[in-house]
Parts: C-alpha cells; structure tokens; sequence
C-alpha cells in the first residue's frame, strides 16, 4: 500500500476501536459520532469519508466482532482432535461469554433499533448470511457430530444460533433481577442450556 492508503486504513481503523468504546459508554442510541471523532483523534467529517452513518459504523463493529470471534474459535479448535473436543472447546468459550456481556447487550440493543427500521434490519440480517456458513448443518454437524434424531431434538445450527442471544436475554434480565439472576445463577443456567441444546454426540 502507498502511503496515502496505509493513512486511510489507520483512520478507519482508530475510528472502529473509538466507535466501540463510545457505543459501549453510551449505548448505540446515545452514542455521538463528534464523541468518537474526538476519541480517535479525528475530525467528524473523517467518518463520513469512511462511513456513511452511525448505523454504518456500527455494522463495521459487527463485521469486526464476528472476525474476532471466529479467529478466537479456530485458535481454540487448533489443537482439538475430536468431535467431543470440539464440543468441548465450544462449552468453554460459550462459558466465557457469561462473565462480560457487554457487547451482547449492545448488539441488543441495535437489534431492537434495527427492528424499527427496515432497511437498517434488512442490512444486519446480511450481515449474518454472510457470517453463517452456507450450509450450517451440515458444517455444524461435521464439527461437533451427529445429534441424532427424535421429535425433542433440535438441530446443531439452531442450538448454535439461539445460545448466545439465550445468554444476552438473560443478562438482560439480571440488570433488573440481580438479588435472584447473579453471575452464579447466570452460569449455571447458562450451562444448562448449552448441555440442553448440544448434547454430547450421537455418531451411532
């Protein structure tokens, strides 16, 4: 890269990392883009030469947060051998998701926004085609095995779409309920769930 596209990259870079600070602050609908500018130490108008709104930069933090995600698993599952491993290495960072979920309650948040606003839904549910693999249970199954068969059963792909926003409701909850919904409580029924919805494999 010149030197004039390695620049760009650096300020569409600070403006994503000061975006995030301020949306978890301030939330998505508190959040000013003049706030993150400054953060950034950047002018307003060097948003809008990158994005084109704060629903666009937040989109951005999404596309950031699913690489993040994805580059976190395949380090974990680097070393796994099995089926059951996989399985394992998933439980363990579906467990850490219960001790900050901040971000979880932010992407709620936007959701909530986005669902009154068609076109802003419309952009994030691509979003997650594209994150999702293109055929989900089939990949899902070949990494952490069969579930089997059964009228109470529920597929990998569901399971492995429901449990984080379970967790996110949850923690929502907690915030008005926390004498009954501790992070005790929280992992506890967090592990349930992820035992209730991704049983050990059924390869026989």
């Amino acid at each position: 890269m010149n030197k004039h596209e390695v620049k760009t990259k650096e300020t569409r870079t600070l403006l994503i990392k000061a975006a995030e600070k301020i949306f978890v602050r301030d939330g998505y609908e508190g959040a000013e883009l003049g706030e993150i500018a400054t953060l950034a130490g950047r002018t307003k108008g060097a948003i809008y030469a990158h994005f084109k709104s704060k629903e666009d930069i937040f989109l951005a933090l999404v596309d950031e947060q699913a690489k993040r995600v994805r580059s976190e698993m395949s380090k974990l599952l680097a070393g796994s051998t099995s089926q059951e491993e996989n399985l394992s290495v998933f439980r363990k960072f579906y467990m850490k998701q219960t001790e900050d979920q901040t971000w979880a309650m932010l992407l709620l948040e936007f959701k909530l926004f986005a669902i009154r606003h068609p076109d802003l839904k419309e952009q994030l549910q691509k979003r997650y085609d594209e994150i999702y693999p293109i055929n989900p249970e089939k990949t899902y199954t070949e990494l952490l095995g069969s579930v089997g068969k059964g009228r109470d059963v529920v597929s990998r792909s569901v399971a492995v779409h429901i449990i984080i926003p379970l967790l996110s409701a949850i923690a929502l909850e907690a915030t008005f309920s926390p004498t009954y919904i501790g992070i005790r409580t929280q992992k506890k029924v967090a592990e349930l769930i992820f035992d209730t919805l991704l049983p050990q494999p059924n390869n026989k």
